[in-house]
């Protein structure tokens, strides 16, 4: 017996060891456009709605494609999904150096999001039921909550890099996140086992139909299953608010600091205060005592914070607008947990990808909503009113759950 419950814990720290380091691997390729993204494209003669534009084709190809390619990774395995994922966005990436008009970069952003949806859900499956394979016991939360602040470490360096190649060639960024996805693909494609995974003879008509299956199951579920629901409603909200700081706090800081080299410091202060709000999350939840409830009190932080930033001079707005991004760490943790507890392990990636979906609803109309209100009123407008809805629609999902309660 203690020979097979040493075995079971390497089997679970190989298994989280290589969760972390792909997760990381992942954020350091993206890291590095963070600080340029929109820069870059209002250097190509873009305004901010249509930056909102070409990011509605992001959003609107992840909508379409979630789930098909969350059944996918449920049908064929979780790790073929991750190291498709990782090889697309590579494509993607080289697509966006070579690009020079909107349609070019809409293209470019139409790949990037089918690579990201083959595996938002996927890892995160992959890493529960390998260690539930293992016979794991251990706190899932503080491994979402490592992974994050790992990628949020790796990201700011990234993003730090971003901006200093950029002022050589602001392609270059994207060169970067083309290399190192398809990296991190070979990597996987070579380091990863999934011996859990029964994989099944490849038929392209049964495959269908079983993908077909799954995600109708699926769907079903999560429209039955509170917490689904629950998670839906929210992730709307907070992903249609936060598209206005999401796509023009480069444009607004950079009216203050003028230099594009400095906007890599003030996303490092971004990403520190991400970080702080991950390692928080579990001990904010030991403190709310209650998963809902802490998720709609993250959500009003951030709405609070949003609005408030617009309303004071420069240093205090940069630190207030810093220190908003703790709740938004806690966030996402905290979500994780509460989803993957309550979903089943046969369709966890379809599910997870079922989840996913409302937020790409809200981003899909927030990027509309908040690109046109900055091009005509400004960019406070437009975080004004994004934070205000935020506020709003937590108290009003706060009531609505306590009414049933």
């Amino acid at each position: 017996m203690r020979t097979q419950s040493i075995v079971a814990s390497d089997g679970d720290q190989n298994t989280i060891t290589q969760y972390l380091t792909l997760m990381s691997l992942t954020s350091f390729a993206r890291g590095v456009i963070a600080t340029i993204y929109v820069p870059f494209l209002l250097s190509h003669g873009l305004n901010l709605f249509d930056v909102g534009l070409v990011n509605f084709i992001f959003y609107s190809t992840l909508f379409i494609c979630e789930i098909p390619t969350g059944a996918f990774a449920d049908i064929f395995g979780r790790k073929s999904s991750f190291v498709l994922s990782s090889f697309i966005a590579s494509i993607g990436a080289f697509m966006y150096a070579s690009s020079t008009t909107f349609w070019g970069f809409a293209a470019s952003e139409a790949v990037l999001a089918i690579g990201s949806t083959f595996s938002s859900g996927a890892f995160k499956a992959w890493l529960v039921d390998k260690l539930q394979h293992h016979g794991y016991t251990g706190s899932l939360s503080k491994i979402f909550s490592k992974s994050q602040a790992f990628g949020l470490i790796a990201g700011i360096i990234a993003a730090l890099i971003g901006a200093q190649i950029s002022d050589i060639d602001i392609t270059l960024p994207f060169v970067w996140l083309g290399i190192m996805s398809f990296i991190t693909g070979t990597i996987t494609l070579f380091w990863i086992k999934e011996e859990y995974f029964v994989r099944k003879k490849f038929s392209f008509k049964l495959g269908l139909l079983a993908m077909k299956e799954t995600t109708m199951q699926s769907i079903e579920f999560g429209l039955k299953n509170k917490v689904v629901r629950f998670l839906l409603i929210i992730g709307l909200i907070q992903i249609f608010a936060v598209q206005a700081l999401n796509m023009q706090w480069t444009p607004y800081f950079l009216e203050y600091f003028q230099d594009k080299k400095f906007l890599g410091y003030l996303w490092a202060g971004m990403m520190l205060g991400l970080t702080a709000g991950s390692f928080l999350a579990s001990k904010f939840l030991a403190l709310v005592k209650d998963e809902k409830k802490a998720l709609i009190i993250c959500q009003m932080l951030i709405g609070v914070g949003t609005v408030v930033v617009t309303l004071l001079p420069f240093p205090l707005g940069i630190t207030l607008f810093i220190l908003h991004e703790i709740p938004r760490g806690m966030f996402a943790p905290l979500k994780d947990k509460f989803l993957q507890d309550n979903i089943p392990s046969h369709a966890r990636a379809t599910i997870s990808s079922f989840e996913s979906i409302s937020p790409h609803l809200g981003g899909m109309f927030g990027l509309i909503a908040s690109g046109y209100i900055a091009n005509k009123f400004g960019i406070p407008a437009s975080w004004i009113m994004s934070g205000s809805l935020m506020i709003l629609f937590s108290l009003l999902v706060a009531r609505n759950d306590s009414k049933k309660q």
